[in-house]
């Protein structure tokens, strides 16, 4: 496998006629791939990722319409192609199939006392679902424990009886790195009645552990069911009727069952030890596994993409016909869809399937019916009715206003069988009450209530009940409390009906779309439920201008689809926000650092795909990329950039880096930011004074201005925001936009570079003289791959890491906050180790800790502060970042390190 002698052991993959085949073989020698990702530049724009291949098509082999080959009608535009190196530590590859390495029922794995479980690998550890890690966890009746991670929550779960047990989970904590571990363990009999889980993680398996959880539990003790299924990694459970639990997609590495909490471990799978292709081994714990064929690898894929262009080239004579094309990142099929994704309460209401029949009425000023969202339902007949008149629903188009003698009706068919429960649920705007008690709305049904009607007054919401014959059966009402009123809000509303016994018990809710909160009433009558036939309605007086849409009925109690969808999920984390979407079109994203971190977003409202999954990262922050090992995305939260340690540390002499090429311009430059919030109020932040001010030169820059509109939840955050894009924006220093590395000179720094991706932070270190001194940090932003047979290059692109470096409290270096001015009140030599320090605006330094300060460039740990007045009398040691030299009186004196107030 691999290029002839090709050290890297460089695979090439199409997914033909569905199945990943191997075609390095035809991949021509003579040319390299070429792979770029990311951000091209400070501040660019994410590109697609591509990947440029010349593949030997012998006969025709890969030409798509060639009908002699034997790929034909298996490949095409969009085939997805995948490049990967093969080299490093093995691993357990986790690709989503359950129980990829299982070890069979041992007695030393019937644990029913203490139990500690611990798993390392690389996951997507805020993914939505559940994911299982490890357990020994068979059908229903055969389950003893096992560890999960399930919408960002790590649990350890045990059963007593092989089906029904304990379930304890806790959220992970913010920023966890792809390759983690994670460990929780079970006390069944804490000496106080019951039990206490504990739940931890660590950067390996190795620790230290840090917990994030304990938990004492006075329910009793427990005895964990000795059940016979193996011990596996990855198992899964599908037998749920809400979330179901499906095999971990990632990686393993090394797992420990131990019988007691640090006590004996009865196994201990270790992938990293195993030779690449291995179907089994013997743990040192001596349990024998069996791993699934080609699991454990050593594979590090490096493109994942889509083949989209396949242009034969061939000579006179045919002897070498080639396919030379180009493969893009899943960002380029996205670009060419213009389509708008609809409302939210559109998109999600539709997706219930009890649903049977639904008119969104968020059709164009010029309609004359309510369109029906499901197929085969006849419109809404209107009159009176003026389309598209209110806007200011946040999960919704612009709605009709009902004017003087509006009527609506519409017919509902019966539902696939039987009849009830059924749910009829809508949205409304009433500017203000009436003055007497009207209808709103009407639902007909077949059952022996015939009649439902939502009535309004001036501080009352009705539900009445008539029979075939016009009887009354049943009136319940609400009075309104000053929160929420039933007027001047947005407010959903639902009426649900069923059978219980031989009575209809019928309930209405009156819910505030945006506080959440609401009126409940419920009543019942003797008789059967039916099924809805029709909803209509005469509006009464004192309901002109009321707006109201998205009438949806269901075969259901209760469905709560509506829920949060039409205010367009107002308030959701950015991180959420692209789970979701990426859930409800299909495509894979994963989200790295707790979502519940990540600013919070104004309401989703119509828009193209990526319009909508770029107002995400940039209401936070991060940065949105492709997944670089599977065709989907991927994004880092903004608080994941923060304070990281380096993924790579090299010298400036190291061999295999390139030369560096250091720009001083204006291109970044930012410093008057305005920032807007869509729908909502701005914000502005200036820099007045310093060397990239707006003042005019030499005092400053001059003006560079800007503005953003963002999608944010509240006014407030537009502030925060434009200090923090104006930090990033007069950022001094000089950029470093590529730092090359060339592996293939310097195959000891391949096991580092491997795991760099986007956002990532690499250092450099011993600078020249003739350079600015270091540690030089950069963040990755995105990279050019050059990969051949005996040569591998990596382009990286860089911005400053240092803005990122933000204020700790208590951190005895990223807690201390900065001087408002000081300068040397007396000139010092090159070598002296006394300053003289004059305050000028501010408080008088204080000492608790050494700490570093930078004078005129030279960078001087402070060892002790003297004086109760200024100027006060600094200790210090000299040249700590190498640079030595005298200092005149008036030179400024600031932190090294400054706490930066973080986002």
């Amino acid at each position: 496998m691999g290029f002839p002698e090709d050290p890297l052991g460089t695979q090439v993959e199409l997914q033909i006629g569905g199945v990943w085949t191997d075609v390095t073989e035809h991949a021509l020698t003579r040319d390299i791939i070429t792979h770029t990702r990311g951000r091209t530049g400070e501040g660019q724009a994410v590109d697609p990722a591509s990947c440029s291949l010349t593949l030997k098509s012998p006969n025709g082999l890969y030409s798509p319409r060639n009908p002699r080959s034997p790929y034909f009608g298996k490949i095409g535009r969009n085939t997805p192609m995948r490049v990967s190196v093969h080299t490093g530590t093995p691993y357990l590859d986790l690709p989503g199939i359950p129980d990829t390495a299982t070890t069979p029922h041992h007695t030393s794995l019937s644990i029913t006392g203490d139990i500690d479980l611990r798993w390392e690998g690389e996951a997507d550890w805020y993914g939505a679902g559940g994911q299982m890690l490890i357990g020994k966890w068979g059908a229903a009746g055969n389950r003893s424990y096992h560890l999960r991670i399930e919408d960002g929550r790590l649990y350890i779960h045990t059963t007593q009886d092989g089906t029904v047990g304990k379930n304890t989970s806790a959220p992970l904590p913010a920023g966890m790195p792809r390759h983690a571990a994670v460990r929780g363990t079970v006390d069944v009999d804490n000496g106080q009645g019951g039990i206490t889980t504990g739940l931890y993680w660590a950067t390996s398996l190795s620790g230290p552990w840090t917990q994030f959880l304990t938990a004492p539990d006075s329910d009793g003790t427990i005895t964990i069911y000795p059940s016979t299924a193996p011990l596996s990694i990855a198992p899964q459970q599908l037998d749920l009727v809400t979330v179901l639990r499906q095999p971990v997609v990632g990686r393993a590495y090394r797992a420990e069952v131990r019988s007691g909490i640090n006590g004996t471990i009865v196994s201990a799978p270790d992938f990293t030890a195993r030779p690449v292709g291995a179907t089994s081994f013997t743990d040192s714990a001596g349990r024998a596994w069996t791993v699934d064929v080609g699991a454990i690898t050593n594979r590090q894929i490096r493109f994942s993409g889509e083949y989209s262009d396949w242009p034969p080239r061939w000579g006179r004579n045919g002897a070498l016909i080639t396919v030379q094309g180009e493969a893009s990142g899943i960002l380029r099929r996205l670009n060419q869809g213009r389509k708008q994704l609809q409302s939210t309460l559109r998109r999600r209401i539709p997706s219930d399937p009890t649903l049977i029949a639904y008119w969104p009425m968020e059709d164009d000023q010029d309609a004359t019916s309510a369109a029906s969202a499901i197929p085969g339902v006849q419109p809404m007949k209107v009159a009176n009715v003026e389309f598209a008149a209110n806007d200011k629903l946040g999960g919704s188009n612009p709605l009709p206003e009902i004017q003087p003698g509006a009527t609506v009706s519409a017919t509902v068919p019966p539902p696939p069988t039987g009849t009830g429960p059924w749910h009829v649920e809508w949205v409304n705007y009433l500017p203000g009450a009436p003055v007497s008690s009207t209808v709103l709305i009407e639902i007909q049904a077949t059952g022996t209530g015939a009649l439902y009607r939502v009535r309004v007054a001036t501080n009352q919401v009705q539900l009445q009940v008539l029979d075939a014959d016009g009887n009354q059966l049943l009136l319940t009402s609400t009075t309104a409390g000053t929160t929420p009123n039933f007027f001047t809000n947005w407010n959903r509303v639902r009426v649900f009906a069923r059978q219980t016994g031989n009575t209809v018990t019928v309930d209405l809710a009156w819910l505030n779309t945006a506080a959440s909160i609401g009126h409940y009433q419920s009543g019942s009558f003797t008789g059967t439920v039916g099924r809805v036939s029709s909803i209509r309605s005469s509006f009464g007086q004192g309901l002109e201008d009321t707006s109201i849409g998205h009438m949806a009925v269901f075969q259901a109690t209760d469905t709560k689809i509506f829920n949060n969808a039409e205010n367009g999920y107002n308030g959701e984390p950015s991180g959420t926000r692209l789970l979701r979407l990426g859930a409800e079109e299909g495509i894979p994203v994963m989200v790295i650092g707790d979502p519940a971190e990540h600013a919070r977003m104004g309401p989703q409202r119509p828009g193209q795909l990526l319009e909508l999954l770029d107002q995400c990262q940039q209401a936070d922050g991060g940065i949105l990329v492709e997944d670089r090992e599977r065709l989907g995305l991927r994004y880092r939260g903004r608080t994941t950039l923060y304070n990281q340690p380096p993924a790579l540390t090299l010298s400036y002499q190291a061999k295999g880096l390139g030369e560096l090429e250091p720009i001083d311009d204006d291109s970044t430059v930012r410093n008057d930011l305005t920032v807007e919030r869509i729908g909502g109020s701005s914000a502005r932040a200036v820099l007045e004074a310093g060397a990239l001010s707006v003042q005019p030169p030499p005092d400053g820059v001059g003006r560079y201005d800007d503005s953003v509109s963002l999608n944010l939840w509240l006014d407030e955050q537009t502030e925060p925001m434009a200090w923090w894009l104006l930090h990033l924006g007069t950022w001094d220093e000089p950029r470093y936009p590529t730092v090359t590395l060339r592996l293939h000179k310097a195959p000891a720094l391949i096991p580092a570079v491997l795991g760099i991706t986007e956002g990532d932070l690499i250092r450099i270190t011993d600078l020249p003289d003739w350079l600015p001194p270091g540690p030089l940090d950069l963040m990755v932003q995105g990279y050019t791959e050059r990969i051949g047979t005996r040569t591998w290059e990596i382009d990286l692109v860089c911005a400053p890491a240092g803005p990122y470096q933000v204020g700790v409290v208590d951190d005895t270096v990223l807690g201390i906050v900065d001087t408002d001015g000081s300068e040397l009140a007396a000139a010092v030599t090159g070598t002296a180790t006394s300053l003289s320090v004059k305050v000028t605006a501010g408080p008088l330094w204080k000492f608790e800790t050494p700490f570093l300060i930078r004078v005129g460039g030279e960078v001087m740990t402070v060892t002790g502060i003297t004086g109760s007045s200024s100027p006060q009398t600094f200790s210090v040691t000299r040249s700590m970042n190498g640079v030595v030299k005298p200092h005149v009186s008036g030179t400024d004196v600031r932190l090294a390190d400054p706490a930066i107030v973080a986002l």
